[in-house]
C-alpha cells in the first residue's frame, strides 16, 4: 500500500528510536482472501502470517477479513535486507512474499539548518604566533567569538585546520555587551589538526549532517528535501552530532565561514517540516 510520500517504502515511525544503531522499519501491506471454488472473497477469516526471519513482527488489522476479504498486513522490523512472508494457515493456499528492507521515510519532518567552521579570510586582525599552532594566523581567527574558540575547528589562509579544545578564560565583553575575544588567549588550548572531525567520521562541506543518532544513526545516510520537493539538499552522511541537536533535527555542514553562509541561505536557507529518507549504511 502507498505511503504518505507516494511510494511503497516502509516508514520510520515518529515514535521509534535507534537501537543498537538500527531504525525500525514499518511497512503496511494490503492483502486479499479470495475462495478458489467460488472465486468470491471470504469474509470474517482469521490469517496466522509470519517472515522468516527471528526479530520480525507481523500483526492484522482488523484480526480477520473484511466483507471484501482484505486485511491490513503491518511487518516491524529492526533488520535490513531480504525476508519473506508467508501464511501458515494448512487450508490457505499462498505464495510467499519477498520484500527487501533498505530504504524508508521518516514519518515526522525535520528541521534542517547549517553549520560551518570558521574561516580566517574573514578575520582581519594582526597576524600572531600560537604556540601549539604552526605559521602566523590572524589574532581574532585564533581567539576571537567569530573565529575557533565559537565554531571548534577553522580553516586557515592555506587550507589547513586549526581546532580549539578549551581554556581561554570565557569571553571578555566588548561596550556594547558582545563577546568579542577570550579573556586569556595564551591559556587557550589550540592545536593545528589535518581536518574537520566530526563525532563519526571527518566533516566534508556539502556531503557531512550532525544529527540526533537516538532518531539517525551514525554513519548512515539520508536524503533531504522540503515537504513539497521543490527544494532538494539531496543525499548526506551523518557524520557528526552536536550538543544542540535534538530529535527530528539535521544540521547540515556547509563549508568555512561567511561564504558558506552565504550559499546555504542563498539556496534558500533553514528549512522547516522537510522530508527525510534514511538510505542505509
Amino acid at each position: 500500500q502507498d505511503n504518505a510520500f507516494g511510494d511503497k517504502l516502509p516508514i520510520i515511525p515518529r515514535e521509534s528510536h535507534v537501537e543498537h544503531g538500527k531504525v525500525l522499519y514499518r511497512l503496511k501491506i494490503k492483502a486479499t482472501l479470495r475462495s478458489l471454488s467460488a472465486a468470491a472473497p471470504v469474509a470474517g477469516r482469521s490469517i496466522s502470517i509470519r517472515s522468516n526471519r527471528t526479530g520480525d513482527t507481523v500483526t492484522l488489522s482488523p484480526a480477520a477479513t473484511g466483507p471484501d476479504g482484505t486485511v491490513m498486513l503491518t511487518l516491524d522490523s529492526r533488520t535490513p535486507g531480504a525476508l519473506e512472508l508467508s501464511v501458515t494457515d494448512h487450508d490457505i493456499t499462498a505464495v510467499a512474499l519477498p520484500i527487501t528492507l533498505g530504504e524508508a521515510w521518516y514519518q515526522a519532518g525535520f528541521w534542517i539548518t547549517h553549520y560551518i567552521v570558521a574561516d580566517e579570510r574573514d578575520a582581519h586582525g594582526p597576524m600572531v604566533q600560537d604556540p601549539n599552532v604552526s605559521g602566523q594566523h590572524r589574532r581574532d581567527f585564533l581567539y576571537g567569538a567569530r573565529g575557533v574558540p565559537m565554531q571548534g575547528t577553522g580553516q586557515t589562509l592555506d587550507n589547513r585546520f586549526v581546532r580549539f579544545d578549551g581554556g581561554g578564560g570565557g569571553w571578555h565583553n566588548n561596550e556594547a555587551g558582545h563577546p568579542d575575544e577570550l579573556n586569556h588567549p595564551e591559556t587557550a588550548h589550540l592545536h593545528s589538526t589535518d581536518g574537520a572531525h566530526g563525532a563519526f567520521a571527518d566533516v566534508v562541506q556539502d556531503h557531512s549532517v550532525a544529527v540526533d543518532p537516538r532518531v539517525v544513526p551514525g554513519r548512515s545516510r539520508v536524503y533531504i528535501a522540503s515537504s513539497d520537493g521543490s527544494r532538494v539538499v539531496g543525499e548526506r552522511h551523518a557524520d557528526d552530532t552536536g550538543g544542540g541537536i535534538h530529535g527530528y533535527h539535521i544540521d547540515h555542514f556547509s563549508g568555512a565561514g561567511n561564504a558558506a553562509t552565504a550559499r546555504w541561505e542563498g539556496a534558500g536557507g533553514d528549512m522547516h517540516n522537510a522530508k527525510v529518507k534514511f538510505l542505509g549504511y
